[in-house]
């Protein structure tokens, strides 16, 4: 039992790692990241379902202007004695009637409230639409951001990788001239231990990678237990350089299609008329309602043409003898409303302070935003130029060092500090890169320009 079971065991083991090396692995690009993380974000959807309801609010409050219209009608048994105005007599047997009728009701005049709510409502769905827009720009630059520094990750991993190729080469080289008696036992210590700690910096990196990786495959609600490949981003060395507009002219750019801003304007303004509509409540409300219906007993009813009650009137006779018309205007004035009308003033009032400081805040926050990645692009594309010449310096010293320490000129510090210079060099010039490209959409977003997925 234990061998079969033991059996069982790995065969499932290995049809699992089979499975598992067997999977086909999804490529992604910058572009699959962000439509995908659009098609999945929760918080998009909901968004865009309140679009939905603002759009249903808005159609609502046009029908507003209509009249309401039911029909009704009614089957009643009565006992004992009573007047029975359709026989026009009083009767103490069990009667049967009926009522059928078309009724309407419509708002002549209510204070212009429906008027209010209806640019209440178009505010409120533009407000949501541009609400829309601006979670998806968002989601966009959080997809951009955590692909660029899973771009990033794999740089420095590259780098790193170089670095131990090269210390365990230069291990190797150390290891054979110690062993004919041209070396020395402390070059190889010290190759040793750089490359033990060189080792355990890759591990980090990598294992910064991997946290960057399940950061960015949970921005875009995929299952990390898949496999993905996420493929590097070409960057074009001419577009790093490209001339920047002024400040003023991006910032300028930026608050015109900022769906942020907007979306907070729009809510302003339908703050607005939700105060001028809580005013309105102080105002009479005048109705005209109209009912046209009939009646019906089982005990007759009275012939109009007549002036007989025809006892055996049928349904459909006593729907002719009945039928009646009514047409009704009504005013009703507030008085007193228990100081609800003024609390929902005072309501509305603060609400649309608040909107308007939405307003201010939203102006804030992109101009913030706009200025910080404004100037952080500057200082890349400054720091991009002066990291490519100082790499090009470190790489030839280090090229230089490295000969003179195979040749037993210098020491191993030495050649271990010029080293480090290169590869920090190297780090400075791939950080520049991204740090430009990455701004550089950044700004795209902002300034309304067209969606970073082509």
């Amino acid at each position: 039992m234990k061998r079969t079971l033991l059996s069982v065991t790995l065969l499932a083991y290995f049809l699992t790692a089979f499975g598992q090396d067997d999977q086909e692995i999804t490529a992604l690009t910058l572009d699959d990241c962000i439509e995908t993380a659009l098609e999945r974000n929760i918080r998009l959807k909901q968004v865009r379902n309140n679009q939905i309801i603002a759009e249903s609010n808005r159609f609502q409050s046009i029908m507003n202007f209509f009249p309401s219209v039911s029909a009704g009608i009614n089957y009643d048994y009565f006992f004992g004695n009573f007047f029975d105005t359709n026989a026009a007599r009083q009767v103490s047997e069990t009667t049967n009637s009926s009522n059928p009728n078309l009724s309407a009701r419509v708002v002549l005049f209510n204070g212009f409230s429906n008027q209010y709510l209806v640019k209440q409502r178009k505010n409120e769905l533009y407000a949501a639409e541009q609400t829309s827009e601006s979670t998806r720009r968002e989601i966009e630059s959080l997809i951009l951001g955590s692909y660029l520094t899973v771009i990033l990750d794999k740089e420095n991993i590259k780098i790193a990788q170089e670095r131990v190729d090269l210390l365990a080469a230069q291990l190797d080289r150390e290891k054979k001239r110690e062993s004919v008696g041209v070396g020395n036992l402390e070059s190889v210590y010290n190759f040793q231990s750089q490359l033990a700690s060189q080792k355990l910096s890759l591990n980090n990196l990598q294992n910064t990678l991997q946290r960057d990786l399940l950061a960015l495959f949970q921005a875009m609600a995929l299952d990390p237990g898949n496999k993905y490949e996420v493929l590097p981003y070409e960057v074009q060395e001419e577009d790093l350089l490209l001339e920047v507009a002024s400040f003023d002219e991006v910032l300028e750019e930026s608050l015109s299609s900022s769906p942020a801003l907007m979306a907070a304007r729009s809510s302003y303004s339908a703050s607005r008329y939700i105060l001028k509509s809580a005013r309105a409540q102080r105002l009479p409300t005048i109705t005209a309602s109209g009912v046209i219906g009939s009646n019906y007993s089982s005990n007759g009813a009275r012939n109009p043409s007549t002036g007989e009650v025809e006892s055996n009137a049928s349904f459909m006779d006593q729907m002719e003898y009945n039928a009646f018309e009514y047409l009704n205007f009504s005013m009703n004035i507030p008085i007193f409303t228990r100081f609800q009308t003024s609390n929902n003033i005072q309501t509305a009032k603060v609400n649309m302070i608040n909107a308007e400081l939405d307003v201010d805040q939203a102006l804030v926050n992109v101009t913030n935003t706009v200025q910080s990645v404004y100037l952080d692009l500057v200082a890349a594309q400054n720091t991009y130029v002066s990291a490519k010449e100082n790499l090009e310096a470190t790489a030839q010293t280090f090229e230089f060092m490295k000969k003179r320490f195979d040749t037993g000129n210098t020491d191993f510090y030495t050649y271990l500090e010029s080293l480090n210079n290169k590869n920090r060099a190297e780090l400075e010039l791939i950080n520049a890169k991204y740090s430009i490209v990455f701004r550089q959409k950044i700004l795209e977003i902002y300034k309304g320009s067209e969606s970073s997925v082509n």
